[in-house]
C-alpha cells in the first residue's frame, strides 16, 4: 500500500517537538548573544572585517557555485519527476482513462524535440502567407526599384542575391 492511500497522519511526539523549541531557542540565544559581542567588541569587529574583506571573492564563487548546482539539481529532479509521471500516465491500465490520457498526451509535446513548437495562430499564418517570387519585382520604367519587401514574421526570408553592376 502507498503512503498516500494510508488513513494514518503523521504524528510528531511532543517530546521531539519540545526538542525542536528548546534548540531554537538555544540558536536565538547564541545569536543575540554573538551579535552582541560584536557590536561591543571593537577586536572582534577587526577580526571579523578582516576575515571577510581577506576572502571576499572566495565567498562569492562558493555561493555562486552553490546557487548554480542547487539549481541544476532541481532542474534534473523536475525533469526526473515529469518523465516518471509522463511513463505512468502512458501506462495506465484502466480503459476508462486510457482514451482522454492518450489525447492529453498526444498534445503536450516530447521532452526529445530539437526546436521548440511553433503556435498554432504562426502556423496558420505562414500557411496562408503567398509568394510570387523570392526575387524583387523587376522594374522596366526608369523609376528606381524599391529594395524593401514586406515579409511577415513567420515567413521564411528569401535567398540573399548579389546585384551585378
Amino acid at each position: 500500500m502507498s503512503p498516500s492511500k494510508t488513513s494514518v497522519k503523521p504524528l510528531t511526539p511532543s517530546s521531539v517537538k519540545g526538542l525542536m523549541l528548546l534548540e531554537a531557542a538555544v540558536l536565538a540565544f547564541l545569536g543575540i548573544w554573538l551579535t552582541n559581542e560584536y557590536m561591543n567588541n571593537i577586536y572582534m569587529q577587526l577580526y571579523w572585517n578582516n576575515l571577510i574583506s581577506a576572502h571576499l571573492t572566495t565567498y562569492t564563487m562558493i555561493i555562486g557555485l552553490a546557487i548554480g548546482l542547487g539549481g541544476t539539481v532541481t532542474a534534473f529532479t523536475l525533469w526526473k519527476n515529469l518523465r516518471e509521471a509522463r511513463y505512468k500516465l502512458e501506462h495506465v491500465t484502466s480503459p476508462r482513462l486510457r482514451g482522454s490520457v492518450k489525447q492529453v498526451l498526444a498534445m503536450l509535446p516530447t521532452m526529445d524535440e530539437e526546436y521548440p513548437p511553433t503556435p498554432k495562430h504562426a502556423a496558420i499564418k505562414h500557411a496562408q502567407a503567398t509568394f510570387t517570387s523570392s526575387t524583387p519585382p523587376q522594374n522596366t520604367s526608369q523609376e528606381q526599384p524599391n529594395p524593401i519587401q514586406t515579409i511577415p514574421p513567420t515567413a521564411p526570408l528569401p535567398d540573399r542575391q548579389d546585384p551585378t553592376p
